[in-house]
C-alpha cells in the first residue's frame, strides 16, 4: 500500500489539489512541531485505518521533490483524495473527523452519480476509489478492490476526466498526455498490486481489472506476452546449454537418462507457460503456435540428440556388453510419447518430427531388448549383427539426421534408399559410403546443435542430394 500509507500528499496532510502555499504552510506546521520534539498528528493521517506517520525533517523536505512534476502530481493524487466541489468538501469533512470508512464511502457515493465519469463526478469516483482500497485491508474483497482500480483508470483513460484532474492538481505544470501518463503509472500499479495482494498472479489480474479498458488492455496483454515469451526462452536456452553440457566428450549410458529427464523437467516448465499463453490468446493464435513449436523442438533435441549419439557409439564398435545392458531407451520413449500426448490436438510442425523419431526410436529400443535377453554368446553375435544392419541401413546419413532433427525423417528414408539402391552398387559405392561414414559424422556433431549451420546443410547438401536421387531413380 506504499502509493496511500507513504502517499506524499498524506504526509504533509493535505488534499491532492492543494495549492503549493498550502502545501509550504502544512510543511511550517510539521516542523514547528518538530522543534518541540512532536510528531504532528493531522487530518488526513487517517490513522486509523491506516498505520500511523513518524515524521521527520527529512522526510518531510522530500515530499517536495516527489510532487514536482505534472505527472508526480496526477499519480499522487490518483491515489488519494481532491477536493473538487461542495460533496467532496463535505464527505472529506467527515473522513477526516469520524475516520469512519463505511460512512466516508456512502458520503463520497452520492457524488459518483453511478459511476459515470462526467466532470461532476470524477472526483468522487476518485475519492470512492481510494476509500475502497484503504478499506481492502478490513474487507478483504478482492472483487471490490478490483473495481475500484478499474474506477480510477477509467478517469485517465477519459480524455475529457484527465483534462479534469489534470487542471485540477497540476493546472501550472506541463502539458502530458494520456498514453505517456499510462505508460508511467502501470508500473507502479503493478508493484502496488503485488505487495497488497502477494498471493495473486499479477498479470492475470491486471488484465482482468482492465478487460473492458480499450486503451489500457491491448498495452498489458502485450507486456504480459512478451514477459511470458521471455521466461520461456530462458526455460529452453537454460535447457540448450545443459544438453550441450553432457552431450560432450564420449557417450556414456547415463547420457540417455540425462537426456530423457532434462526433456521432461524442460516440458513441464514450457507447458505451465504455454498454459497461461493459451488463457491469453487462444489455442489457433500465432504467438501461442510458434511458442509451442520452439518448446517442443527443445524437448526433441534432449531426446534425438543423445539417441543419435548412442547410435553413433554402436556402429563405431565402442560397446562392451556391461556398457549395453545399461542402456535404456525408455526414458526418451516416455518422453516423446507424453509430447505427443500434450500436441494430440495442435498441428505444429514438431509434431511430426517427433512422432517420426519415437517410430524410429521405438524400433531400436525393440532391438536392444532383444539383444539384452539373448545369453552371453549370442549377445556378443547379435551385437555385431546390429552394428551391421546399423552399418547397412543407419549410419550414413549422419549429416541428414542431424539436419532435419528426425532419425526417420522421410527425406531420411529417401537418401537411405538412394544409397542402398543406387550408391552401394557402384564399384566405388561402398569405398565412399566407408569414407562419408567417418566423415559424415564429424560433421553431424557439428551442425546438430547449430540453427544457422542446419539451414546451410539443407540448402546445400541434403536438397541437391534429394533432387540427385529423384533424378536416378527416374
Amino acid at each position: 500500500m506504499n502509493l496511500i500509507h507513504n502517499n506524499p500528499f498524506r504526509i504533509l496532510g493535505v488534499t491532492g489539489n492543494a495549492s503549493l502555499s498550502d502545501r509550504i504552510q502544512q510543511a511550517n506546521l510539521i516542523a514547528q512541531y518538530l522543534k518541540i520534539g512532536q510528531n504532528a498528528k493531522l487530518d488526513f493521517d487517517i490513522t486509523p485505518p491506516l498505520s500511523p506517520i513518524e515524521r521527520t525533517k527529512e522526510l518531510i523536505e522530500l515530499q517536495s521533490s516527489r510532487i514536482h512534476s505534472t505527472e508526480d502530481k496526477i499519480l499522487h493524487s490518483l491515489f488519494w483524495f481532491v477536493q473538487a466541489n461542495g460533496v467532496d468538501k463535505i464527505a472529506l469533512k467527515h473522513l477526516t473527523k469520524s475516520k469512519d470508512i463505511d460512512k466516508a464511502l456512502n458520503d463520497v457515493e452520492k457524488g459518483c452519480r453511478g459511476f459515470v465519469v462526467t466532470p461532476s463526478s470524477y472526483s468522487s469516483i476518485l475519492n470512492h476509489s481510494s476509500l475502497e482500497i484503504i478499506a481492502f485491508n478490513e474487507h478483504k474483497d478482492l472483487n471490490r478492490l478490483k473495481k475500484a482500480i478499474t474506477r480510477k483508470f477509467s478517469l485517465i483513460s477519459n480524455k475529457d476526466s484527465f483534462a479534469s484532474l489534470k487542471k485540477l492538481v497540476a493546472s501550472d505544470g506541463k502539458d502530458t498526455d494520456i498514453e505517456s501518463f499510462i505508460a508511467l503509472i502501470l508500473p507502479e500499479l503493478k508493484d502496488f498490486l503485488s505487495e497488497l495482494v502477494p498471493a495473486e498472479n499479477i498479470d492475470h489480474l491486471m488484465l482482468e481489472v482492465f478487460q473492458s479498458n480499450p486503451v489500457i488492455y491491448p498495452k498489458i496483454k502485450t507486456e504480459v506476452l512478451s514477459s511470458l515469451e521471455a521466461k520461456m526462452n530462458k526455460v529452453l536456452n537454460n535447457s540448450e546449454l545443459k544438453r550441450n553440457e553432457f552431450l560432450r566428450g564420449h557417450f556414456s549410458p547415463r547420457k540417455l537418462t540425462q537426456g530423457s529427464t532434462l526433456g521432461s523437467k524442460t516440458l513441464k516448465s514450457a507447458k505451465n507457460l504455454l498454459k497461461e499463453m493459451k488463457v491469453f490468446v487462444g489455442i489457433n493464435d500465432s504467438f501461442y503456435l510458434d511458442n509451442v513449436d520452439k518448446a517442443y523442438s527443445e524437448v526433441n533435441y534432449c531426446g534425438i540428440l543423445v539417441f543419435n549419439k548412442f547410435i553413433e557409439s554402436l556402429n563405431n564398435n565402442e560397446f562392451q556388453i556391461s556398457d549395453l545392458n545399461q542402456c535404456n531407451l525408455n526414458g526418451i520413449v516416455d518422453l516423446y510419447s507424453d509430447a505427443l500426448k500434450e500436441l494430440r490436438h495442435l498441428e505444429v510442425p514438431i509434431k511430426t518430427t517427433i512422432a517420426q523419431n519415437l517410430t524410429g526410436i521405438k524400433k531400436v529400443k525393440n532391438q536392444l531388448d532383444e539383444i539384452k535377453s539373448a545369453n552371453s554368446f549370442d549377445l556378443n553375435e547379435k551385437i555385431q549383427r546390429r552394428r551391421q544392419a546399423a552399418a547397412n541401413n543407419n549410419s550414413g546419413c549422419f549429416i541428414a539426421t542431424a539436419t532435419l532433427g528426425s532419425y526417420d525423417h522421410s527425406l531420411v528414408l529417401e537418401l537411405r534408399q538412394f544409397r542402398d539402391e543406387w550408391i552401394l552398387t557402384k564399384r566405388w559405392g561402398k569405398d565412399f559410403v566407408s569414407w562419408y561414414y567417418y566423415y559424415g559424422g564429424i560433421a553431424a556433431k557439428v551442425i546438430e546443435d547449430k540453427t544457422v549451420l542446419k539451414r546451410m546443410s539443407y540448402l546445400f547438401i541434403i536438397l541437391p542430394l534429394v533432387f540427385l536421387a529423384r533424378v536416378v531413380k527416374k
